[in-house]
């Protein structure tokens, strides 16, 4: 393992690392860059911007993801929202003040020249509560400061603040080589970056495979193309030494699917299992399908993959609900089943444990990977559910 392992996997697991903030981090990363900046380059192919306020990795996935968003925003307004007020602090020097009134007032004014689909109106609190929801990301990655917040927008329209450009805006958004208004599908944004080269052959393939196995919580054999794939089987053992050394993790390859397991329980944002209450549910009801799929009760496909429909798949999570319900959280014991199981679905689909489809939902191999139980007469595990359930 490399003794700078650590730096590298701060710049993968957060957007940047901003001198401001932590000058200590920041100039440890800086000055051990050439440990790993190869590997960057040569490997992953990721861009890496280093200047006198930030560091910063662009990580552009080989296949987007719904856990790659921003997982605070939930509707596609604050999205267009953000991009909106990106474009009101472009111009702005570092360290210039602007009121909320103002900010509002050019977000509605841009979205109607715009002529986007929902333009904001600041009567509705829903909205409101996006415009919030966009302000507190941007505080968070520190594109803004507070100066000073009389009210809270999302109670009261007539709400007032006083914020502070960082001056950092430029740097939040990748630079494109060709003309974003010519682009249709996400993938145009994914292929962007490689310039129309071939992505079976050479360096682009390298780079997809890693990117594959790094920006990725898990790599289906399906989402991989027969030439990514092939670059898989042929370099393994290179690939398996390149992971260890710079991220202490090691690269598991079954029959459908590779995936990293790190050394270190590091507790990340995405990590899987972490302290969120539902997750203990995921891993038990993991397990009612794992059993199953013994028991050739589910039938799996030549990928490893089953198909439910939506029926069996909410009678399984009804079914784990009340077998382990004594265990639950007062929150968790007091949803609806209807809520219950949308909650259960959504979680195990941003994981990647399950797929919708027209027919139902795709179970793939993860689920088998990580499950969970209740140890009999064991009552210390009856924390298992106390987990955070509002992360």
């Amino acid at each position: 393992m490399d003794i700078h392992t650590e730096e590298l996997e701060y710049l993968l697991n957060n957007y940047w690392c901003i001198k401001e903030d932590n000058p200590s981090l920041y100039y440890t990363i800086k000055n051990n860059l050439d440990y790993y900046k190869d590997f960057i380059h040569t490997k992953l192919g990721s861009k890496l911007i280093v200047n006198d306020r930030i560091i910063k990795l662009e990580k552009v996935p080989s296949v987007p993801k719904s856990y790659m968003g921003i997982t605070e925003f939930t509707t596609p307004l604050e999205y267009s929202i953000l991009m909106i007020v990106l474009l009101f602090l472009e111009d702005k020097p570092r360290l210039e003040q602007f009121i909320l009134s103002n900010l509002i007032e050019y977000i509605r004014n841009t979205a109607i020249t715009l002529e986007l689909n929902t333009i904001p109106d600041w009567n509705i609190t829903k909205h409101r509560k996006c415009l919030v929801n966009v302000l507190n990301h941007l505080k968070e990655q520190g594109l803004i400061k507070v100066v000073e917040e009389i009210s809270t927008f999302t109670e009261d329209k007539k709400a007032e603040g006083l914020y502070e450009t960082t001056g950092l805006s430029n740097y939040y958004v990748r630079e494109f080589k060709n003309d974003l208004s010519e682009f249709n599908t996400i993938n145009d944004f994914i292929n962007d970056e490689f310039n129309d080269q071939n992505e079976n052959i050479g360096d682009v393939r390298r780079y997809r495979v890693y990117r594959h196995l790094i920006y990725s919580l898990v790599a289906y054999s399906q989402d991989l193309t027969e030439f990514e794939l092939d670059y898989l089987k042929k370099f393994r053992s290179s690939i398996k030494n390149e992971l260890d050394k710079y991220l202490d993790a090691e690269l598991e390859i079954t029959k459908n699917m590779a995936l990293l397991l790190y050394a270190d329980n590091t507790k990340e944002k995405f990590d899987f299992p972490n302290n969120k209450a539902i997750t203990d549910i995921v891993l038990l009801l993991n397990t009612e399908l794992l059993e199953k799929i013994n028991n050739d009760e589910i039938k799996l496909n030549q990928n490893e993959v089953a198909l439910l429909t939506k029926e069996k798949l909410n009678r399984l999570i009804k079914e784990t609900k009340e077998k382990n319900e004594k265990y639950f959280s007062k929150n968790l014991k007091e949803m609806t089943l209807d809520v219950f199981t949308t909650t259960v679905i959504n979680y195990m689909s941003e994981y990647d444990f399950i797929r919708e489809n027209e027919l139902g939902y795709e179970i793939f191999p993860m689920v088998g990977k990580i499950t969970g139980y209740i140890p009999e007469n064991d009552e210390k595990q009856l924390e298992l559910f106390g987990g955070n359930e509002n992360e």
